[in-house]
């Protein structure tokens, strides 16, 4: 979802600005949204990695980029098979709280990383604190069950600023600090950014099958649930997450 995930990777990007000539590892890559704008930045002189345990995700990278632009890897983020000490700046965008060992992920980032290298992490906070995902996960609720949101419950399972620095800490970086960043996003077309989210999910299949009214339905629950930040046609949210940033001594 460019509307959420290019504001985000700007914000990263913006509070350690990758340099020309640098090199740049983007985990937990998805399409490389990331990965590309770094790129720009660092010019031919510098290198852009992206890391996903998906191979569809890194397909999408590749032929948006190119290989050549971009070294797109396809690894578990606690077992990269790249040399260590050989980034200046690591970025992870809404992924931290996917993986099942957090701490040994960043014991990882922090291997890859040179000495003075940043790592800077993005994760969602509470899911009360976000309209859009809670009203999701109540219409979901209502029309399917309670295990069809669990997806985007996961998204915001990591809520706590203090407890991701504490991972940071005991993976071995040096002057944690973290903050809470709140975006304000927008789609001119909110029933469409609605109905396209949902519909790149795995339960694409599920309401693939149902009738226009049904899905209609679910739709007009999702929106209703958004009255405050739906106007008719164009939708506007909060998106609030923890951005945590450490460096390697």
């Amino acid at each position: 979802m460019p509307v959420i995930f290019v504001p985000w990777a700007q914000h990263l990007l913006s509070k350690a600005v990758p340099q020309e000539g640098e090199n740049i590892l983007d985990v937990a890559c998805g399409t490389g949204i990331v990965a590309r704008m770094a790129k720009s930045r660092v010019g031919p002189s510098g290198n852009v990695a992206g890391v996903d345990l998906n191979s569809g995700m890194l397909n999408v990278a590749k032929s948006i980029v190119g290989s050549s632009r971009i070294n797109c890897i396809e690894a578990d983020v606690g077992n990269i098979p790249l040399e260590s000490k050989s980034f200046d700046k690591a970025y992870c965008q809404q992924g931290l709280q996917f993986f099942p060992n957090k701490v040994g992920a960043l014991k990882e980032i922090h291997r890859l990383l040179r000495s003075g290298g940043k790592c800077l992490v993005v994760a969602a906070q509470s899911l009360e604190q976000h309209p859009l995902m809670n009203s999701q996960v109540a219409a979901l609720t209502k029309h399917i069950d309670a295990n069809a949101a669990a997806g985007i419950r996961a998204v915001c399972s990591l809520p706590n600023g203090n407890e991701i620095a504490e991972y940071f800490k005991e993976a071995g970086f040096d002057k944690v600090s973290w903050e809470t960043v709140d975006l304000t996003l927008l789609h001119k077309d909110g029933r469409a950014f609605i109905q396209n989210g949902i519909m790149s999910t795995p339960l694409a299949g599920i309401i693939a099958t149902w009738s226009d009214t049904d899905r209609n339905a679910l739709l007009d629950d999702i929106l209703e649930g958004l009255s405050t930040c739906f106007d008719g046609k164009a939708l506007t949210f909060p998106h609030i997450s923890s951005v945590v940033m450490g460096t390697k001594a």
